[in-house]
């Protein structure tokens, strides 16, 4: 325990004084990481796919213009493989793909970003809100950032949902999906959108000016992790805090914008969110866990893709980073099929 915790704190260290780099640097640097690690990558992940359950492999990170800002991410592999795009889950980061994607074939190139006002990414600005419509929007930005005419999505939870809106808004993109516990953003009943809005401007404002709180280390962070979503392991938690908290005067705070967790002003019906799962042109794995959160209404959604296969693994919502040995296999077959 204290050797990984130690682990921890050199990692985040290295993590949080990289990003005091000015923005060119950071780049600059990822590509010189890229071309140096390429080919230990690939032994490393041999070794792994022959059974260990462990990597030595080490992610680049990444930095994307935008706008307001800029998306940060984390890069897998050589930029000459596969192109794949890796989306976490509401209030995670790109910390969630740390065990899976190490698994997978050095024939990918894997990117796992964090979602603006998640992980390392920059806040929308003042005044602004956090809509999954705008996520599809972020997707645009960071294609065109990466160079990208065409890729995979590796998708978990909110993130899968984000997914399928951009694979039927611009199927000229996307190639295949894997969607992990996800399919579609939550949707609600179309008689309970009046309602949903007006809960939402009501609230308008609740988390502009709330105060974070502070905690006195990054192992408090990771308990109260844990406490807040049970179906982390502490090692996942660790995973999720190296790049959801930040360094403070008297201690850390989870760096996530805490408009995130202000009531939204946008859902889908259902039947808006099964019009966009029949527009998907790409083929989908839908990776189910045994204990999972996904509701009843999705094996009805399933039904509407038009090329599709579901497969269950023993685990709970967060199994791709809890225990990313049983969900690896079907993840890389499914990205290196000619289906």
């Amino acid at each position: 325990l204290i050797s990984n915790y130690a682990a921890l704190l050199i990692e985040y260290s290295m993590i949080h004084l990289l990003w005091r780099l000015p923005r060119f640097t950071l780049v600059n640097c990822r590509y010189r990481a890229l071309t140096a690690m390429a080919e230990s990558n690939k032994a490393t992940r041999r070794h792994a796919r022959q059974g260990s359950t462990t990597s030595t492999i080490t992610a680049a990170e990444i930095s994307i213009d935008v706008p307001w800002g800029r998306i940060s991410g984390k890069a897998w592999g050589s930029p000459s493989g596969r192109p794949v795009l890796s989306l976490h889950g509401y209030l995670d980061n790109a910390g969630s793909f740390d065990k899976l994607i190490p698994l997978l074939s050095p024939d990918l190139y894997v990117v796992a970003i964090d979602w603006p006002g998640h992980g390392l990414s920059s806040p929308r600005p003042a005044g602004a809100y956090y809509h999954f419509i705008n996520m599809v929007a972020d997707l645009k930005y960071v294609i065109d950032g990466l160079g990208w005419k065409n890729f995979s999505f590796l998708s978990h939870s909110m993130g899968a949902g984000v997914a399928t809106l951009f694979a039927a808004s611009l199927p000229e993109y996307v190639e295949k999906m894997v969607a992990l516990e996800g399919l579609v953003p939550f949707s609600v009943d179309t008689n309970d959108l009046p309602m949903r809005l007006g809960k939402a401007i009501r609230n308008l404002g609740k988390f502009e000016d709330k105060a974070v709180k502070i905690y006195s280390s990054l192992d408090t962070c990771v308990l109260r992790l844990m406490e807040g979503n049970k179906d982390l392991t502490r090692e996942s938690a660790e995973a999720l805090c190296v790049r959801g908290t930040a360094p403070v005067e008297n201690g850390y705070v989870f760096s996530r914008d805490l408009r995130l967790k202000s009531t939204s002003m946008l859902y889908f019906s259902h039947e808006m969110s099964a019009s966009f799962v029949k527009k998907v042109q790409c083929p989908v794995l839908v990776v189910r866990a045994e204990i999972s959160l996904l509701p009843e209404m999705l094996g009805t959604l399933v039904k509407c893709l038009k090329m599709s296969k579901t497969v269950t693994v023993p685990g709970n919502h967060h199994v791709h980073i809890n225990n990313a040995v049983v969900v690896a296999p079907v993840v890389n077959d499914w990205l290196l099929s000619d289906v």
